[in-house]
């Protein structure tokens, strides 16, 4: 049996919506990365590797109100799919929903035979391929808070459990973040690194209470785990299964810039290896190109003048000064020009730049969110009411009132967010 297991695909990504693309010129660019990504796993699929099944694990879209052209486009994958007679399964993930439906609901609609939404946890049991499907996908009871990730895969082990069992092979598909997992995380703004494409890495844990932890996975009785959520494609420190994230299709900022982005292929037909089974990761070899330069101004040059320019044509450029107040001059003046040169030199499809100020206290220690803005182009719900939080901490001195002014604008955020 084969199976192709696609995640995080965010097809209508939403950072630089103004700069559009040069071969979808309806789209903006980065949208378009993402519809080329999918396109070509489409095709690797169709023409190359003929799998059995084919799961995309939570996460079409980047937010639940897809355009229609986005929409059109992932419904013309589908038809291709459907055309070579290939069931697909399509899990819910946390970016596909809001409080009141989820975004695949037109195509879950149509009630196609081989197309098969997943909005709550099933078991399928095929003994056609002779596997028992656990599917775990993002539900709206979680993201309503009326139940945490891990409760829920706790009631469906033990719904799972009560079944009759049928002596088939388990393979659990999921989209969640997993406690206990470390993430390899990039940082672009680490001021102490020298090199333009090189990234600081690490160690990121989650500690979640609410989410489910690696001992929970080995506790499902599956063979192979495969998670959609976490970016990143990387094994996890699972003890009586295979478990993995497969990670997205396309590198969605420049936090992810070293990471690879592809597909996982199982097939119980091929040889095991020691690490990953009978799986195989399938990279995608177009991802847009990102460089990132760092430094004072004249370190910013040098680097580029140095820079192997074939494999970075196309791509999205971020320029980070780092010196004082003196050296800040030359390259402000001295930007516009130095824009040109590259957006020439590279055919750039973006640029933009930073500064931090070495002596000014201010400006060197921005604040995690000043980065996430920088870097994704918008800011998520949980930054929002952080932010909020902070403001009214700073201007309330009263512990009592400053818990009530918060709740009351916690409240009208959230009301205002359903209301969309």
């Amino acid at each position: 049996m084969k199976i192709a297991v696609i995640a995080d695909c965010h097809l209508n990504k939403s950072v630089y919506r103004g700069v559009m693309d040069r071969e979808f010129t309806n789209l903006p660019f980065r949208q378009a990365d993402f519809v080329r990504s999918l396109r070509w796993m489409v095709d690797q699929c169709v023409d190359v590797i003929n799998p059995d099944i084919i799961v995309f694990n939570g996460d079409i879209y980047d937010h639940f109100e897809p355009s229609n052209e986005i929409r059109g486009f992932f419904s013309s994958q589908l038809k291709r799919l459907n055309e070579k007679n290939i069931p697909v399964y399509i899990l819910i993930g946390n970016h596909d929903v809001c409080r009141r439906h989820h975004a695949l609901k037109d195509i879950q609609e149509l009630g196609l035979k081989s197309i098969s939404v997943i909005d709550k946890p099933i078991l399928c049991d095929s003994k056609k391929y002779g596997y028992r499907f656990l599917f775990f996908p993002y539900s709206l009871d979680i993201e309503r808070k009326n139940v945490t990730p891990k409760e829920e895969f706790d009631r469906f082990v033990t719904k799972v459990a009560e079944i009759e069992g049928s002596g088939l092979k388990t393979l659990f598909f999921g989209h969640f973040g997993v406690q206990g997992d470390v993430m390899n995380q990039y940082l672009s703004d680490d001021e102490t690194n020298t090199t333009t494409t090189a990234i600081s890495v690490k160690n990121f844990i989650n500690k979640n209470p609410d989410d489910v932890s690696i001992n929970d996975l080995d506790r499902l009785g599956a063979e192979y785990v495969f998670l959609g959520d976490f970016h990143n494609f990387h094994l996890l420190a699972t003890k009586t299964c295979i478990g993995m994230y497969t990670g997205s299709i396309e590198k969605n900022n420049f936090t992810e810039i070293e990471q690879r982005k592809g597909f996982v292929v199982f097939d119980d037909e091929v040889e095991k290896d020691d690490k990953m089974g009978c799986c195989k990761f399938i990279e995608y070899p177009n991802c847009r190109p990102m460089l990132e330069l760092r430094g004072n101004f004249e370190k910013i040059k040098k680097d580029f003048e140095t820079l192997d320019k074939t494999a970075y044509q196309g791509s999205i450029v971020k320029v980070t000064f780092i010196g004082t107040s003196e050296e800040l001059i030359p390259f402000s003046t001295g930007m516009d020009e130095f824009k040109s040169k590259v957006l020439k030199e590279l055919n750039a499809i973006h640029i933009f730049h930073k500064q931090s100020v070495k002596d000014n206290q201010q400006e060197e220690e921005a604040s995690d969110l000043e980065r996430e803005i920088d870097e994704k182009g918008h800011i998520e719900a949980a930054d929002v009411i952080e932010v909020v939080k902070e403001i009214i901490t700073e201007r309330i001195s009263d512990e009592a009132e400053q818990k009530a002014t918060i709740d009351l604008a916690v409240e009208i955020y959230k009301q205002t967010m359903e209301s969309k």
